[in-house]
């Protein structure tokens, strides 16, 4: 037998050990317990959720004053069983609120090494991301709204060669690069972002215009079953 930090002592080298909680008999009987454990298993780990996480230092040019929203994505491929006690694909905040001048930094995570049976879009085992404004509602609803982009729809606003949807004021390069991951996708089979690379990062925008911006992920928003939706209003100074 050995002796546990407690003090306890245990017999090893066997399964479901013994436990002398007493350092003595009472009487004949020598008092023991026996605990279910299989101390094969001691040093493995069956769910692993560490994570790793950097904090970087503000950049000088950004005022000590000034407030940064990170806006991320949360959750894991799979439907809501695969993915318990986790969650699926959400933005996170999904209804962001903040004000002219702050800045918003966008950035996300993928993996490439989900259970491969999991449902979703896109190769089998993968996370991947994008956020593009939702397109304009087209119809009546009775009252006037000053929002860009429908939640009640389920596709992008139209690009075309010579315009870009108009997204929290963001020049037209940034906008591509929420919708396709540039630059750090290879041009390969990106209709459902599969070559892209599992990081984004867009860096620090200011929000110079106010509004309501209401957005989606095209990979990973399916109508039947999973939305990935989220809404940013940036209110006037």
């Amino acid at each position: 037998s050995s002796v546990l930090s407690s003090g306890i002592n245990a017999e090893y080298g066997q399964q479901d050990p013994v436990l002398h909680i007493f350092k003595f008999n009472e009487g004949d009987a020598e008092i023991k317990l026996e605990i279910n454990i299989n101390t094969n298993q001691f040093g493995r780990t069956f769910e692993d959720r560490s994570h790793v996480f950097e904090i970087r230092k503000r950049p000088d040019d950004i005022s000590a004053s000034a407030k940064i929203h990170n806006l991320n994505v949360r959750g894991k491929r799979g439907n809501i069983v695969q993915t318990y006690p986790g969650v699926e694909y959400d933005f996170q905040p999904n209804r962001l609120e903040a004000n002219e001048g702050d800045y918003v930094h966008i950035q996300w995570t993928g993996a490439d090494s989900n259970p491969q049976n999991n449902a979703g879009q896109g190769r089998a085992g993968t996370d991947r991301n994008n956020m593009l404004v939702l397109r304009e509602r087209t119809w009546d609803n009775g009252f006037v709204e000053d929002a860009h982009g429908c939640f009640a729809c389920n596709y992008p606003e139209v690009w075309t060669k010579d315009t870009s949807p108009n997204f929290l004021g963001l020049a037209r390069e940034d906008i591509m690069a929420l919708a396709f991951l540039t630059p750090t996708q290879n041009w390969g089979d990106m209709d459902e972002l599969d070559d892209a690379g599992t990081y984004f990062d867009l860096g620090l925008r200011k929000l110079t215009t106010s509004g309501i911006w209401r957005y989606l992920c095209t990979r990973n928003n399916n109508f039947t079953n999973r939305s990935q939706k989220g809404e940013i209003r940036v209110i006037s100074a």
